[in-house]
């Protein structure tokens, strides 16, 4: 496993939202800076402000009005602008203040001159006093709620930035753990071929590298697990090919044997041994045929058939055969119609062969053996079915030819089942129908 020598993930991508804050927070300053200038514009060049006044005054003239205030009238005065919660308030006559509700605790006596009264954004409405006409001013920090709405923005603006600009930094990282997450999957599905790109020092460089080593020390598993395979097949084909001329040979003594000897004790050893040979030569015939449909990794079916061209004949053998080993056979619902089927005629003589000797085997002589045909919609289904022997002792078998049955009926595209209980033994056979 390749060590991170250089960059970090984690330090990249504090970088990164350092970079992002860094560049949100200039955006913030130069907004800020130039959307005051903006905003003070606005604030003392249009009616803004004077909008915002009218209502206080309209207020203020109420007041005066109910309570007979005169402009001089500071104490009045200050109560009012106290309950109003207004920052600034001022009373002015022919540009002299009045009142000022910041120097009221001065008791100021006599008009005094103030240069603001001058200012172009100082904006001055008529009140009817009770001593005359004045122009008052009137401020409620009338732009907070303004200003708290653009720094607000700005705000949002600048974190927007900060964001866009992290999310741009990691999206090649993202596409690359998007990619290495698609290479699991297909690792994980048995598709191994795909080379998975090691891009980078950090924590993501070093899981590609040990995503790809994964996958290539899975290939070479899988090559070294086909070799062995293909390896023991070969050996137990060669042994099992090889077994059988011997075994030939010695069944053929042991005929000669049984029929020239006269002595009955002999004869009887002569004959275990016999069916011993038989039941080795039908092992080997069995390990034979398992390894060479294993090894027969695809078969090319036969063209689609009428279900008695394509099993009739079969079947019409195994009765024969059964019969010719003293069974009785009962045949039901033998009525092929049109339905087609595709098969592997190989195989399906193999089955026959494996399916008379498990009668031969199990089968009691005394009950008859069912053969059955069954049109199920979309499969024909075969049973056969015996009574299982109970007065026979049986040896557990490796049931390999069962084994193969399973097999051959899985390669041409059909199923097998198995009933076994105390009593009865069937084997069904099921074959697609064929929809042209």
């Amino acid at each position: 496993m390749v060590k991170v020598k250089n960059a970090n993930l984690t330090v990249k991508m504090l970088l990164l939202l350092l970079k992002g804050i860094l560049i949100g927070s200039i955006v913030f300053i130069l907004l800020y800076f130039g959307g005051s200038h903006v905003l003070m514009n606005y604030y003392y060049e249009s009616d803004y402000i004077y909008k915002a006044e009218t209502p206080y005054v309209k207020r203020l003239q109420k007041y005066v009005t109910e309570n007979h205030v005169a402009a001089t009238d500071s104490e009045k005065l200050k109560k009012w602008s106290n309950k109003q919660k207004i920052s600034y308030f001022s009373v002015s006559r022919e540009r002299k203040i009045l009142f000022d509700n910041f120097y009221v605790e001065a008791n100021l006596l006599k008009p005094v001159e103030n240069d603001m009264l001058n200012y172009t954004w100082y904006f001055l409405q008529n009140v009817k006093f009770e001593d005359g006409d004045a122009d008052v001013y009137i401020y409620a920090d009338y732009e907070v709620k303004i200003k708290l709405f653009f720094i607000f923005t700005i705000t949002a603006i600048s974190f927007g930035i900060c964001f866009v600009v992290f999310i741009f930094g990691i999206r090649k990282e993202v596409k690359y753990i998007q990619k290495l997450s698609e290479s699991i999957q297909q690792i994980e599905g048995g598709y191994w071929d795909a080379d998975i790109e090691v891009r980078g020092k950090d924590e993501l460089g070093n899981l590609a590298y040990g995503l790809d080593q994964m996958r290539k020390t899975l290939i070479k598993k899988e090559e070294n697990e086909k070799q062995m395979k293909e390896y023991q097949s070969k050996l137990v084909l060669a042994m099992a090919h090889d077994l059988r001329t011997p075994l030939t040979s010695l069944i053929t003594f042991l005929e000669i044997a049984i029929k020239k000897s006269t002595n009955n004790e002999n004869q009887e050893y002569i004959q275990k041994s016999y069916q011993k040979a038989n039941q080795i030569r039908e092992l080997t015939d069995q390990l034979f045929d398992f390894f060479l449909i294993q090894k027969q990794e695809k078969i090319e079916l036969d063209p689609p058939a009428n279900v008695e061209y394509a099993l009739g004949e079969y079947l019409s053998e195994f009765c024969a055969f059964v019969e010719a080993e003293g069974y009785q056979v009962i045949v039901k619902n033998m009525e092929w119609g049109e339905a087609k089927v595709q098969v592997y005629h190989r195989y399906i003589g193999r089955i026959m062969d494996n399916l008379v000797s498990n009668i031969k085997k199990y089968a009691d002589k005394e009950y008859p053996i069912i053969l059955e045909m069954k049109n199920n919609e979309n499969m024909i289904q075969i049973d056969f079915e015996n009574q299982k022997n109970t007065k026979k002792e049986y040896v557990k078998g490796t049931e390999i030819g069962i084994q193969n049955i399973k097999n051959m009926m899985e390669q041409m595209k059909g199923e097998s089942e198995i009933i076994n209980n105390e009593n009865r033994y069937a084997i069904v056979l099921s074959f697609p129908i064929y929809i042209e």
